[in-house]
């Protein structure tokens, strides 16, 4: 533990990274691109009008509405969207007065460029346009012939929302956390892992503890205890500074709905990940220990890291409502599913014990390679 400590990659994975990278990504960004949504949403977009001499009366209510503003153009559309002259552009036919006047139907071409969010934007807000011209001119049709608008409505919906705020509020956290705390955590323990054991070869303090009097299986179990500890560590940083950041998130309301996270769901999210610690170190120290050296070291745990970050996201493609039995056996899916579950106020027992039966069951096939491979110095350090 000692080594640990005064090893400052140790300690900046363990310590700085969840401080900063759990805000940073679980809100930090959503609300980065929440704002920048906004802000588009918010400009005036300007378009221009093909044939728009044809009904200066539609012109103008476009032109007359908050977030569109018709300007006038002296190249082709497609031209003047591609090089940010205007965002959109709708083709009318020239005779469009006199076909709205005889209530035939209306072709309305809109130009616009799916690669482009601004012009994406003006293209949805063409189109709530649109529809809300159509409904009025439908409505003045029927106003003429004296019908109720409402014999188009015969329908009312209403919707009513049995969520709890407690539900709600894990539901949004469920979509964000549970795969960015399986990559941190996994993250959080590599280091001390490395240090233990390629680090004691490079800097050959191995040899000198291994022909001391302790057992072996003790030796390697200290070290796994070592690390097992300061990815502990890490998990308690990464649910402080995860409270610390709802808490402010909560204060924001955003959408109106406060985001919290309860101390009895702190406490079951802590022990899962704490399940998933032991098998990310009994991980570590098995490819570590194989390992020459500190790069050879990372070059086995760098797949590792990319397969556990495909695993953690993987959540995100099942729905815990319809979701088998088979991924509860798929270590890291497992955990990030489970606390899916546990956010949700929908954990499963049967869940739950396939995953701490198949994470132990793993952990200790993986540590048991480990200890086998310090009993055979002939492999550990493969000279």
């Amino acid at each position: 533990m000692q080594d640990i400590l005064r090893d400052r990659r140790t300690l900046f994975a363990t310590v700085i990274i969840p401080i900063l990278l759990i805000p940073l990504m679980t809100f930090g960004i959503p609300l980065l691109f929440s704002s920048t949504e906004q802000q588009i949403v918010e400009q005036t977009q300007y378009i221009a009008i093909i044939n728009y001499e044809s009904s200066e009366e539609f012109t103008k209510l476009i032109d007359g509405s908050r977030s569109l503003r018709v300007v006038a153009i002296d190249k082709p559309i497609d031209e003047a969207i591609r090089n940010g002259t205007i965002a959109a552009g709708i083709e009318i036919p020239k005779d469009f007065d006199n076909r709205i006047l005889n209530e035939q139907n209306v072709n309305i071409t809109i130009y616009y460029d799916a690669s482009s969010r601004t012009s994406n934007v003006a293209y949805s807000k063409i189109m709530q346009f649109l529809s809300m011209y159509s409904k009025n001119t439908v409505d003045e049709r029927l106003a003429n012939r004296e019908i109720d608008p409402q014999i188009l409505s015969p329908i009312q919906v209403y919707a009513s929302d049995v969520a709890t705020e407690d539900e709600v509020s894990g539901y949004l956290l469920s979509l964000i956390l549970p795969p960015l705390l399986a990559i941190i955590v996994a993250t959080g323990g590599m280091n001390a892992s490395i240090d233990l054991t390629v680090g004691e070869k490079e800097r050959h303090t191995l040899e000198a503890l291994l022909v001391t009097s302790t057992n072996r299986r003790d030796l390697i179990t200290g070290k796994f205890l070592a690390v097992f500890s300061t990815t502990l560590v890490s998990i308690g940083f990464i649910m402080l500074s995860l409270s610390g950041s709802v808490g402010y998130l909560s204060t924001l309301a955003v959408q109106q709905m406060p985001i919290f996270l309860t101390l009895q769901t702190s406490i079951i999210v802590f022990v899962i990940l704490s399940l998933m610690a032991i098998m990310i170190a009994s991980l570590g120290m098995a490819l570590a220990s194989f390992a020459k050296s500190f790069k050879e070291a990372n070059n086995y745990l760098t797949p590792m890291l990319f397969l556990i970050v495909i695993l953690s996201f993987g959540s995100y493609g099942l729905s815990i409502e319809d979701v088998g039995l088979i991924p509860f056996l798929v270590p890291i899916l497992n955990v990030t599913l489970v606390i899916q579950e546990v956010l949700v106020n929908n954990l499963n027992i049967l869940h739950l014990v396939l995953t701490v039966t198949s994470t132990l069951v793993i952990s200790i096939i993986l540590i048991s390679i480990a200890s086998w491979i310090f009993h055979k110095e002939s492999l550990l350090f493969r000279a």
